[in-house]
C-alpha cells in the first residue's frame, strides 16, 4: 500500500485547512495510513509524523517512521509543541474517549475533521482497486461453489452458512465493517416476503434474523418458487465489495418484471453517471428510470421510503458518498460506488441487483463479476 503517499496527501490537506496538527484516532484510518491496526494515535503535521502506540507494541517494529509507546493521553502533550489548531477524527471515538481527549487538549483549538480523511479515502489508488477487484472475484467463486451445495428444504440459516463457509475459507473475516455502526456478518440471505421486514438499519432489505440480532437469515425454510436474495460482501486484505444476486428453487415468475427493471436501472446508470455529477443526481436518474417502468410505488421502500440508491465502498461497506436525495457531494474519478436499486413487493419479497463499480473518466466500471442473471437452483 502507498501509505507514505497517503500521509503526504493528509499533510497537504491538513495544511490547506489551517491545521497545525492532525491527530488520527480511528483504527480503520490508522490502518489506511500506516498499514497496521493498533490502539493508539498518529500525529501528522507539516514537519511531524509520529505514532503513539498503546497496543500491540510489536507494531512499533513495522512502522516506516518514528513510533513511541503511549501510556496515557498526557503523553500527547510533549509532542504538540507549537500546535494551536488541531484536527481530529472524533467520529470513531466513544463518548467517554472523546471526553478524555477534550479534557487533555482543552487548551488547544480542537476541531473534528473526519471529512478530511474521507476526502482521502474516497479516492482509491491502484493498490486499493486491485484489492477490490480481487474481493469481487473471491465472492463470485464462493457463489459458484455455493450453487452446487445448496439443497431444497434448507432453512435460510443453513443456506447462508454454506456461502459463509466458502467465503471464510477464502479469507473473509466473518465481519463486515460499517462506518455507520451497523452490525453485519458476511451479508444477508433472505427468502420470500420476510425480506420486507424492517430493521433499525438503513439497508436495502431486512429479513427476520435471529432473536437478539435483527435482519438477515432466519430459521425460516426456503420455499419453492420464492425469491432468494443474496446480499453479501466480498473481502480481500481489508477491502470490501458489495453485491446482490437473486435465486430461487424453480422459476419465480412474479419477480421477473422487477428483476428486469433493476438490471435496466444499472445499465442506465452505467451510461449516465460520470465524474463531476452531484451524488443526488444519481438518485434522480434512478427515479427517472423507475418512473419509466411504472414501478415507483415499490422502489426502495424498506419500511418507509429510503431515498437512496447506493453508497461508497472500501475499507468499510458503507462509505461516503451516499447516492441519495439532497447529497451535494461531487463525484470524482477514483471513487468506488455500490448501486443497489431494489423493489419491495408486497407478498413476494425484495427483488434487485447490486454491484460495485469503479468510477473512471468514461463512467462506471463493474468490479463484481458474477453474472447478472437470476440463479435457477436445482430442486
Amino acid at each position: 500500500m502507498n501509505n507514505l503517499k497517503r500521509i503526504e496527501r493528509l499533510q497537504q490537506l491538513s495544511k490547506e485547512k489551517g491545521f497545525d496538527l492532525f491527530i488520527v484516532v480511528n483504527p480503520v484510518n490508522l490502518f489506511y495510513l500506516t498499514g497496521n491496526f493498533f490502539k493508539g494515535l498518529l500525529l501528522v503535521s507539516e514537519r511531524k509524523l509520529l505514532a503513539l502506540v498503546k497496543r500491540p507494541l510489536e507494531v512499533l517494529k513495522n512502522l516506516p517512521f518514528e513510533g513511541k509507546i503511549l501510556k496515557s493521553l498526557k503523553d500527547l502533550l510533549p509532542n504538540m509543541e507549537g500546535a494551536r489548531s488541531v484536527g481530529i477524527d472524533l467520529k470513531g471515538l466513544k463518548y467517554g474517549e472523546a471526553e478524555r481527549f477534550l479534557k487533555v487538549l482543552g487548551s488547544f483549538e480542537l476541531r473534528p475533521a473526519d471529512e478530511l480523511i474521507w476526502e482521502l479515502r474516497m479516492i482509491k489508488d491502484g493498490e486499493e482497486i486491485k484489492c477490490l477487484q480481487r474481493a469481487g472475484k473471491i465472492l463470485s467463486l464462493a457463489i459458484k461453489k455455493w450453487i452446487k451445495k445448496i439443497k431444497f428444504g434448507m432453512t435460510e440459516l443453513e443456506a447462508s452458512g454454506l456461502l459463509e463457509l466458502e467465503l471464510r475459507k477464502k479469507g473473509h473475516p466473518g465481519f463486515t465493517r460499517s462506518s455507520l455502526g451497523f452490525e453485519l456478518t458476511y451479508g444477508y440471505l433472505i427468502s420470500g416476503k420476510v425480506g420486507l421486514n424492517s430493521t433499525p438499519f438503513y439497508t436495502g432489505e431486512g429479513g427476520k434474523g435471529v432473536e437478539g440480532f435483527p435482519g438477515g437469515a432466519s430459521f425460516k425454510k426456503i420455499n419453492l418458487k420464492e425469491p432468494i436474495l443474496l446480499d453479501f460482501s466480498g473481502f480481500y486484505r481489508g477491502y470490501y465489495v458489495d453485491q446482490t444476486r437473486m435465486a430461487s428453487f424453480g422459476p419465480c415468475k412474479k419477480g421477473a418484471l422487477f428483476f428486469a427493471a433493476s438490471l435496466g436501472i444499472h445499465r442506465y446508470l452505467q451510461k449516465k453517471v460520470r465524474p463531476g455529477m452531484l451524488a443526488e443526481e444519481v438518485w434522480g436518474l434512478a427515479v427517472e428510470k423507475v418512473e419509466g417502468y411504472g414501478l415507483g410505488e415499490y422502489f426502495m421502500k424498506h419500511g418507509e421510503e429510503m431515498k437512496f440508491v447506493g453508497h461508497g465502498v472500501g475499507l468499510e461497506i458503507d462509505e461516503p458518498p451516499a447516492l441519495a436525495e439532497g447529497q451535494k457531494m461531487i463525484l470524482k474519478e477514483g471513487m468506488v460506488l455500490a448501486l443497489e436499486p431494489k423493489f419491495h413487493v408486497p407478498n413476494i419479497g425484495v427483488i434487485g441487483l447490486e454491484d460495485t463499480y469503479f468510477l473512471t473518466k468514461k463512467g462506471l466500471q463493474r468490479i463484481t463479476p458474477f453474472p447478472r442473471k437470476w440463479i435457477m437452483l436445482p430442486i
